[in-house]
């Protein structure tokens, strides 16, 4: 393959490999950010959080989603729909407001119609659902554990995505810290896929988010990774990277972090790679000063510090971004 055609899509195709990036609407205006999108990644993560969807009851916004499905097929792109339950805590108050007071036939129901009507709509513009994310994080689920019941709220779930797409690979999505993977977290994200797959819940892939810091990355961050890729085995379920980026710190030699940062995202894809179970790997964001993560829980002086992506702030390629292509061109 030469030089002009050495793109990550180009690598990801030839290894029927999901390699993607959120798509965020606010940047649509940048046509090099499309440009990139296209060319660089295979799938893209469409945002389909419960209030922006359904932000009055039966009242549903496909707005996003029009948007994304529409450039996601003229690129022939894939779509993961993230998250269909999460957070609905801060959900649209017209549910976070009441729904401690409803029975459970009527939170059931709710959560029955948001998947089935946002999945339905999605169709096979969508090769996969995060259908729960971080089922292990204390309160993020909100009504639907404590009126449902903590594993029956992701066995409706699931089970309600299914119905709606019988082929899409359905996600169980987890974080598991900034310096590596909490094994004890990861026991109990485990722990649920072991019970609900006895009672046939139908759980494809293990959701990964790798959110790294290399001022506290441990050496055997990449030990861990392939524990974890065990693990996922043993249950019988994929492993998809589903949100990664790897900040780095303040102070200090900015030439020699971004080396090190480069280490690091080929270090995990290339552990990915070398794994046939584990079947993606999606950047949260693009451009270092167009991301999700962190943007609203940091000062701008540090959020402008972690520069964490494959792209920097005028969407030129860093040198993370040669350590996912290498670790791409070295393949399976």
């Amino acid at each position: 393959m030469s030089d002009r055609q050495a793109t990550l899509r180009s690598y990801a195709d030839a290894l029927h490999f999901w390699i993607g990036t959120t798509f965020q609407g606010r940047y649509w205006y940048n046509s090099k950010y499309k440009h990139i999108l296209a060319t660089q990644f295979n799938s893209g993560v469409s945002i389909i959080m419960f209030p922006m969807t359904q932000p009055l009851p039966g009242k549903f916004d496909f707005e996003g989603m029009d948007r994304d499905m529409s450039f996601a097929r003229a690129q022939g792109m894939k779509l993961l729909g993230a998250a269909l339950v999460y957070r609905p805590g801060e959900g649209p108050d017209w549910f976070r407001l009441l729904c401690w007071t409803w029975s459970k036939d009527k939170v059931d129901q709710v959560l029955k119609n948001q998947i089935h009507t946002i999945v339905h709509y999605g169709g096979d513009a969508f090769y996969g659902w995060e259908v729960v994310n971080e089922p292990t994080s204390p309160h993020h689920n909100g009504c639907w554990s404590q009126v449902l019941g903590q594993d029956d709220y992701i066995a409706r779930a699931f089970r309600y995505a299914r119905e709606a797409a019988p082929n899409a690979q359905l996600l169980l999505n987890d974080t598991f810290g900034h310096d590596g993977i909490d094994k004890a977290k990861a026991h109990d994200f485990f722990d649920i896929i072991r019970r609900l797959k006895v009672s046939r819940v139908p759980i494809d892939v293990a959701g990964i988010e790798m959110h790294l810091h290399l001022d506290v990355l441990r050496p055997s961050y990449i030990d861990e990774f392939k524990w974890f890729l065990t693990q996922a085995k043993e249950v019988g379920v994929q492993v998809q990277i589903t949100e990664m980026d790897v900040n780095l710190p303040r102070g200090g030699s900015l030439p020699d972090f971004l080396q090190k940062q480069r280490e690091v995202y080929y270090n995990v894809l290339h552990t990915c790679l070398r794994d046939s179970n584990c079947t993606g790997f999606t950047t949260w964001g693009t451009g270092d000063n167009m991301r999700y993560a962190h943007s609203l829980e940091v000062s701008a002086d540090e959020f402008m510090a972690e520069k964490p992506l494959l792209f920097n702030d005028n969407l030129d390629p860093k040198p993370a971004f040669a350590g996912v292509l290498q670790a791409l061109r070295e393949g399976r």
